[in-house]
Parts: C-alpha cells; structure tokens; sequence
C-alpha cells in the first residue's frame, strides 16, 4: 500500500495508484475523473465509478481533495481555465483532455504500481465479496465481465473439501 502512504510519489500518483489498488477501476474511467465524481458527506466521503459511489478510505479523500484544489503548473493552467468541461483530477497536456491511460499507465509503473496487477488484484478481491449485479454497478463494468469477474474469483471450496476427506479416510484405513 506504498501508493497511499509515500509522500516522495507524485500527488497524481499516488491517488491513481490508491483508487487503482482499491477499486480496479478501468484506465479510461481513471483518468476521466473529475471533482464532480467525489461526493462529500458531513461524515463520508464517496466516489462514483459507476452508477452507485463506494466509500472513500480518509486518506484517500484528503489525497483526491488536493488533487481536486491543486492548480495546474505554469502556462498549463491558463490553458486549462480557457477549455470547457469540468476540472479533471488527471489531465492531460493538452487543454480538458485527460491523461492518456497509456501515459498514466506508464506513471503508475515508473513510480512501482503495476497497473494490471494491481487491477486484477482489487477486481477478484471485489469479486470474491460480492454479487456481479453489484460490482457492475460500483465498478461501472458491463455486466458480463462482473459475471466471470464473480466467477473467476468464486471461493468454490468443495472440491478441497471432498479430495480431504477421501485423504482423510484413505490414512483411517
């Protein structure tokens, strides 16, 4: 969980790399958010990924607050004031554009988050706990890849069970 504690990785860094290791959002819905996905409670903080906001960790809503208040470097900021659309917490070098995922994709493993495994790593243990209609709708993935998300991650046990107890009755004999 170094992404979410080590204050020497860039502020971008470390939150892509927090919301990544967490929630395995897709690259393109990373880099697409804006301030307007965080949803700031009296007590909670959430962020919408798809249709339903998931709970922020505290540390993480101070990280994306920053990120969301933090002005652009230099020229880049009175480029950014001049594009239409909303603030973007990632943007890119051109003008209301995101971060390509290519080149978030390249921060993240430069700063030692690898972003597949990283993914993959949020998406089965999202998927070992809950329902596919359910993690569709908090992931903002379509609904068959939650399915065999939710299948791959399945904590099917009954087989190990039934190869024990045969073991298990084999050693009695």
């Amino acid at each position: 969980m170094a992404a979410r504690t080590d204050d020497t990785l860039p502020l971008d860094a470390r939150a892509a790399g927090a919301i990544t290791l967490l929630f395995g959002p897709s690259r393109e819905r990373l880099c697409h958010l804006t301030p307007d996905h965080l949803q700031l409670g009296s007590k909670h903080t959430h962020l919408r990924l798809g249709r339903h906001p998931v709970l922020l960790p505290p540390r993480l809503v101070g990280l994306l607050q920053q990120l969301a208040e933090e002005p652009l470097p230099g020229s880049r900021a009175l480029f950014a004031q001049a594009a239409p659309g909303p603030r973007l917490l990632f943007p890119g070098l051109d003008p209301g554009k995101p971060i390509s995922t290519h080149a978030m994709t390249q921060k993240l493993n430069r700063h030692g988050i690898a972003v597949r495994a990283a993914h993959n790593s949020a998406l089965a243990a999202l998927a070992a706990d809950l329902p596919s209609p359910i993690l569709a709708d908090l992931t903002g993935m379509h609904r068959h890849t939650a399915i065999r998300w939710v299948a791959y991650a399945r904590c099917d046990w009954a087989e190990y069970l039934a190869a024990r107890a045969e073991d298990q009755q084999e050693g009695r004999r």
